[in-house]
């Protein structure tokens, strides 16, 4: 039903485009709800073209954090906007993006209560997630600047707890530069 009626709405957008002289657009619809993530999840590709200049550094960071430390899924969020800033090139699982902002809000919400301050850079948590006869673990890093980085991988893999926060360490620091460079750019000035 959804579908259908986003196809309409496509359909009359076409239509009044084709008749009118003034507009040529293109264009691309989603289905969102305030009831459901989804709109994060828009928020999160209009985002990302804002700062196309970025992505491509932030994905090959996580795409390095990934293959080195086994992951399955690794995001650089926005902590107060549940957006995520960057994914790895495979990342499509919806379902897995709602659960890390659940965990966002969780984690969020428990630090309210029994700290002063929600995340600074020793803000760290790893829960094991049981669902559908595997044992994934959730890994969420505070970085800087609001963001957090969220891990998703087997158990299994922990075997090697000290790599994987070594190199979390090096992608914190990596992230680290790439936001200082931009900063000393003068204002206006994009690089491709």
């Amino acid at each position: 039903q959804r579908e259908e009626f986003q196809k309409n709405i496509e359909s009359y957008i076409r239509d009044e485009m084709f008749h009118s002289d003034d507009i040529k657009l293109n264009f691309k619809t989603w289905l969102t709800s305030v009831y459901e993530y989804t709109i994060f999840h828009a928020l999160s590709d209009v985002n990302e073209k804002l700062i196309d200049y970025l992505v491509p550094t932030f994905e090959d960071l996580l795409h390095r954090l990934k293959t080195t430390c086994c992951m399955d899924t690794t995001l650089l969020m926005d902590v107060s906007a549940k957006c995520y800033i960057a994914k790895d090139n495979d990342f499509s699982d919806h379902n897995k993006y709602e659960m890390c902002c659940d965990m966002l809000d969780l984690y969020t919400d428990i630090a309210n209560i029994y700290s002063q301050q929600a995340y600074d850079d020793e803000s760290y948590s790893c829960v094991i997630l049981q669902h559908l006869n595997t044992q994934e673990v959730m890994l969420t890093k505070y970085l800087r600047s609001n963001l957090i980085l969220v891990c998703l991988l087997q158990e299994s893999c922990l075997k090697d707890r000290g790599i994987i926060n070594q190199n979390i360490r090096k992608f914190s620091n990596g992230i680290g530069e790439v936001l200082a460079v931009q900063s000393e750019k003068p204002a206006g000035f994009r690089s491709k």
